[in-house]
């Protein structure tokens, strides 16, 4: 069996600098497939095939999607697992963070909602504020949806004090770069949405690439047979990994991508 490649998107792929994805990052992305190497993106986003990107849809299509931090697990156009919040533990995290007047964002069916309009526009990066999420009452729509993950686009006070308050969740910072924090279940994880995905391919783990950069990565990146951290990654994500290549920028996933090739050199003999 061929590696399994599981790559984060933002940061990742998609440059938040550039608000693209680098060409040598497309073509090395479509050279896995040819060598017969399942891709799958890992990230905590709610991705599904029919719910890409625009700029990846443009150019490349992967074979599976680890979204929402593994909350939902699709493999060749197939959903195969749902994970979402108890529906009273969200109605409290909804209480909370309109209370403190915390700046959460959800995306559901392609709409996009924020407890705090004001605290969005001054904190989100510039290629988020197209979003233009629904607000105010509109956010309230939240407490009747099934919702897998959340993102608290706030302050790293805001992060730890919300952290402290709901012990049944993981709040994944995301980087200086990006700020804010994944909030999904405790039980779910990159890692738990991997092995789904390996189970199907008759694999483990000691057969994936993990590349990322943030947080919610290094669970996966630790247990990867080989793990990459981006050269843009939090210090705390490249400490852990196998190899660190160069900035997303600077060509880094086509190097960490060729230098996992290399890794696994003999399953291509």
């Amino acid at each position: 069996m061929k590696p399994v490649f599981f790559i984060d998107y933002d940061n990742t792929i998609f440059s938040h600098q550039t608000a693209s994805i680098p060409e040598s990052a497309v073509a090395a992305l479509k050279m896995l497939q040819e060598k017969g190497c399942p891709v799958a993106i890992a990230s905590g986003r709610s991705l599904r095939t029919s719910q890409l990107p625009e700029e990846l849809r443009e150019h490349f299509t992967p074979d599976c999607f680890v979204s929402s931090n593994g909350a939902i697990v699709e493999i060749e156009g197939k959903l195969v697992w749902e994970k979402y919040f108890d529906p009273e533990l969200q109605k409290r995290i909804l209480d909370y963070v309109l209370e403190k007047q915390y700046c959460l964002t959800c995306g559901y069916n392609n709409i996009w909602y924020t407890s705090n309009i004001d605290r969005f526009m001054k904190n989100i990066s510039p290629a988020r504020k197209a979003m233009a999420p629904r607000h105010g009452k509109d956010f309230l729509e939240l407490y009747e949806k099934r919702v897998p993950s959340f993102f608290l686009a706030d302050s790293r006070e805001a992060i730890d004090d919300l952290q402290a308050h709901f012990p049944e969740v993981k709040l994944l910072y995301m980087g200086d770069n990006l700020g804010g924090a994944d909030i999904i279940p405790r039980e779910n994880g990159k890692v738990i949405g991997a092995k789904r995905v390996l189970d199907h391919y008759h694999t483990d783990l000691s057969n994936a690439v993990a590349i990322g950069d943030s947080m919610n990565d290094i669970e996966l990146i630790r247990a990867a047979g080989f793990g990459i951290a981006m050269g843009n990654a939090m210090t705390t994500v490249q400490s852990i990994a196998d190899y660190v290549t160069a900035d997303i920028d600077q060509d880094g996933l086509a190097q960490a991508i060729n230098r996992a090739l290399t890794h696994f050199a003999d399953l291509f003999a």
